[in-house]
């Protein structure tokens, strides 16, 4: 149905974070991908998840129920990471995570996490973070 008045709409400055609550259990390290379970909640990125960013901060909800803390992460940005194999002629390429530590250029089973932007040394990439992408 269209409007009929006006309304207030909530508008997010900051989109560079975000912030998720954590699955019972989860330990999320700063610096890993997060990635979020079957029932929504996040924890680390393991391969086939869908990913939320990359950890602003540790959360340990080691001994929680879920949603019990939050972790903020980042939403966008570029990142320099370790990626095996990488080589100038990769930029422009997808990039995925098959662990919450671990890139690679191979999508099977993996997360769809961003696009290489740079390779500014041998097996390191800039990654451009595009998450909320599901497996490819």
């Amino acid at each position: 149905m269209a409007l009929t008045a006006n309304r207030d709409v909530d508008h997010y400055v900051d989109q560079e974070l975000r912030s998720y609550p954590v699955a019972s259990g989860m330990h999320i390290y700063k610096g890993g991908f997060v990635g979020l379970n079957t029932s929504g909640y996040a924890r680390p990125l393991t391969a086939g998840d869908k990913c939320v960013g990359l950890a602003y901060e540790e959360a340990d909800n080691s001994g929680g129920a879920d949603g019990d803390i939050t972790v903020r992460v980042y939403t966008q940005g570029d990142f320099q990471h370790a990626l095996t194999g990488a080589t100038r002629a990769d930029i422009g390429s997808a990039v995925y995570a098959s662990a919450d530590d671990t890139l690679t250029f191979t999508a099977t089973g993996n997360s769809l996490v961003g696009v290489c932007v740079d390779v500014p040394a041998a097996d390191t990439i800039i990654l451009r973070l595009e998450p909320y992408h599901t497996v490819a």
